[in-house]
């Protein structure tokens, strides 16, 4: 059942997703994505469909990397869209297979990057990117776990002459 609604849901974003660009080419507005927007983020907020959303095989996390890619003509997607699918995203829990993929990594690495989104995009892409990075580089978020490097020091050894050219 669950499967069903989100393949339904994953062809529909993507068919959005397509319509959009198609309209942009056209000189049209381009308000599919925004329509499905709320039925999308209920979707991703359900805490039932958590597994599933988040399973490689069903892959909707792709149809979300086109909902929030840059369009075409390289402007961002609406400021509504970014919004609430980032903050939908870092209530996920994302693993390396899930961004391997469905490649939205990829997108929030050019939010990260780029100058164009705006700063609390901006900040929510860094967030989403450090969360995801940490289990993959095998990294912990609690600091009092931190390992630090240690270096012996010698106080009997100097830095070396430097003889001044006269």
């Amino acid at each position: 059942m669950a499967d069903a609604e989100i393949e339904d849901m994953r062809k529909r974003m993507t068919h959005a997703a397509q319509m959009d660009a198609i309209n942009r080419r056209e000189g049209k507005p381009a308000m599919h994505k925004l329509k499905m927007l709320p039925e999308v983020v209920s979707l991703l907020n359900r805490n039932q469909y958590v597994n599933s959303l988040v399973d490689p095989e069903i892959n909707l996390l792709e149809a979300v990397k086109f909902f929030l890619e840059p369009l075409d003509d390289g402007s961002l997607p609406a400021y509504n869209i970014q919004r609430d699918l980032l903050t939908a995203l870092g209530k996920l829990p994302i693993n390396k297979e899930t961004l391997i993929a469905s490649g939205i990594g990829k997108v929030v690495v050019f939010y990260t990057r780029s100058k164009r989104p705006e700063p609390g995009i901006k900040r929510m892409a860094e967030r989403l990117l450090a969360e995801w990075t940490r289990p993959i580089l095998q990294r912990s978020d609690d600091y009092s776990k931190r390992v630090y490097q240690e270096a012996e020091f010698d106080p009997t050894y100097g830095p070396p002459f430097s003889f001044a050219l006269s």
